[in-house]
């Protein structure tokens, strides 16, 4: 292996690692020893990045090779509030972004093992990042999904937030959904605002973005104005929204999403910079 060369291991949603590695050394890659014996395992996957060679193992379920049972593990989204993803910016954020390359490519090799097409096995491409069909040839790439979300205001200053079945305790966070074919990002917005909260916005506007691999989505923020209309949670995935204030918040998405971040730049006002502007 060369020095160069950068290891991350994950099971689930979990990064693992070995006793007593720093959270920043953990997010730039290991060096480890004993790789070469995983090298040919179905749950090896190399990349590379700007001339780094990324190996990745990812284990599902109860499939951790014993090898790493006294490892150390963190959620990939504690990784993220603990370093404040959304305000990374220069080399802070060039190693954050590897990091969770080699979380979504490592994810999207092992759930892609045969052909959407003929059923075939794949195989890896050779020149590109790429899963490619041993019998037609086709060829797959990394699955993104592109999702909106969006920090509402009302004309008295107040921010919409909105609780989601599906999210853990009482947690309220912002209005958020998967971009439909055919749509611009924009109708998106006034869609999903539509359908989960029966209010209408405009001034619509784009804020900045966030890979969010989780399996494999793409944030796009957007702030918008309240234009009209009664709040009318949809009673599937929204189960009550509500105008808050700085003084009644509930409790909050953890740090580390750009859900978060568009919240707590609501709170300052709208003076967070915007990660990734120049």
């Amino acid at each position: 292996m060369m020095h160069k060369d950068r290891w991350f291991v994950f099971k689930d949603n979990d990064v693992l690692f070995p006793r007593g590695t720093a959270i920043n050394d953990v997010v730039q890659g290991i060096v480890f020893e004993s790789s070469q014996t995983f090298v040919e395992s179905d749950h090896y996957f190399c990349l590379k990045d700007q001339g780094t060679l990324i190996h990745t193992l990812f284990f599902d379920g109860e499939s951790l090779n014993p090898d790493f049972a006294d490892w150390d593990s963190l959620p990939v989204r504690t990784v993220l509030g603990s370093l404040k993803a959304p305000y990374a910016d220069g080399n802070d954020w060039q190693i954050l972004s590897r990091f969770l390359r080699a979380f979504h490519a490592a994810q999207w090799h092992v759930s892609s093992r045969f052909c959407g097409f003929c059923g075939a096995p794949h195989g890896d491409a050779e020149d590109e990042l790429a899963r490619q069909c041993t019998r037609c040839g086709r060829l797959e790439y990394p699955r993104i999904t592109p999702a909106v979300i969006v920090a509402i205001t009302d004309g008295q200053g107040r921010l919409l937030l909105a609780h989601n079945g599906k999210f853990k305790n009482n947690v309220y966070a912002l209005i958020a959904g998967f971009v439909e074919a055919g749509e611009r990002l924009e109708d998106t917005v006034h869609r999903e605002v539509r359908e989960e909260v029966g209010i209408e916005v405009d001034s619509v506007t784009y804020v900045a973005s966030q890979p969010w691999p989780f399996p494999a989505s793409l944030m796009l923020a957007f702030e918008a104005c309240y234009k009209g209309g009664e709040l009318r949670c949809d009673g599937k995935e929204i189960l009550d929204a509500r105008w808050v204030t700085p003084d009644t918040l509930p409790e909050l998405p953890a740090p580390g999403s750009i859900s978060r971040f568009l919240i707590d730049r609501w709170l300052r006002g709208r003076t967070n910079p915007c990660p990734g502007h120049r």
